[in-house]
């Protein structure tokens, strides 16, 4: 499975979420797996995330998030390193892929997260099991104009434009900020009809999303027998972190509960039941 990491708080340098750190993300892509608060390794995780990866960010004077992509392994990946010494924000999506063998979806600039509509932005971790197979009813529930801003193959794209289709119209093509707890039931709205298309079948939904204010983040697995993949977060003077993996061997590290929903504004978090 794949990685990713949300940073929250006052202006930092990309560098220094991106890089700096024992277990930083992009470190993840090619450490041994961290995951301290599981007894046993997560058949899920991947030791080694090569398939593309991404960063999203917002400044202050930009309305919609700057993204960056690369099929490169994050590690040998140059030009961002050179440049996240110089590029500073509040907000922070920073996401490594890893497809299964023989997967449909394609390693591409077009399916690398996080993927960002207006002021809006999302990432994924985990799989939408035999996404092939209701793939169809996605399409057929989409406004045609959320439907032709999809560019690449991957599961996770289709479940952002059907987020996207659960806006108001003004939202999708003006953007805008959603309150928490409407930002909360559409994300949860999403999950259900996911799981409804895919008729129950397991869906690993490490879900992220941001209007550039509010983050909501879900830890979530359809199957009572099985684990998705990890999530913790750490909040230090107002900053947090939400990462797939602690990014350091700091002690202050909370694990996300199986089938929880985050929701984090004005500083406050908040972890709830699915």
């Amino acid at each position: 499975m794949c990685r990713w990491l949300i940073y929250k708080g006052s202006e930092t340098k990309l560098h220094n979420i991106l890089f700096e750190g024992h277990n930083s993300i992009i470190k993840q892509s090619y450490k041994k797996t961290f995951t301290p608060f599981l007894e046993e390794p997560n058949r899920r995780d991947h030791e080694i995330n090569a398939d593309g990866f991404g960063i999203g960010w917002y400044k202050d004077n930009i309305y919609e998030p700057c993204t960056y992509v690369s099929v490169k392994p994050p590690w040998s990946e140059v030009n961002i390193k050179k440049l996240s010494k110089y590029i500073e924000s509040k907000l922070i999506f920073a996401h490594i892929r890893a497809i299964k063998p023989l997967s449909i979806s394609l390693v591409h600039e077009f399916n690398c997260h996080p993927f960002s509509h207006k002021n809006f932005i999302f990432m994924h971790n985990g799989d939408l099991r035999n996404f092939i197979s209701f793939k169809k009813k996605i399409i057929n529930e989409l406004n045609d104009d959320i439907y032709n801003i999809i560019k690449g193959n991957t599961d996770s794209e289709y479940a952002f434009a059907l987020f996207l289709n659960l806006l108001d119209k003004k939202l999708f093509y003006e953007g805008g900020r959603l309150d928490i707890s409407e930002f909360k039931n559409k994300v949860i709205t999403l999950i259900n009809k996911l799981v409804e298309y895919g008729c129950n079948e397991p869906m690993s939904m490490n879900f992220a999303f941001s209007d550039g204010n509010t983050l909501v983040c879900t830890r979530y697995l359809n199957d009572d027998n099985d684990e998705p993949p990890s999530l913790h977060y750490k909040i230090t003077n107002n900053n947090i972190i939400i990462s797939s993996e602690p990014t350091d061997k700091d002690n202050s590290w909370v694990f996300i509960p199986k089938n929880s929903i985050v929701t984090y504004a004005q500083n406050k978090i908040v972890i709830e039941n699915l």
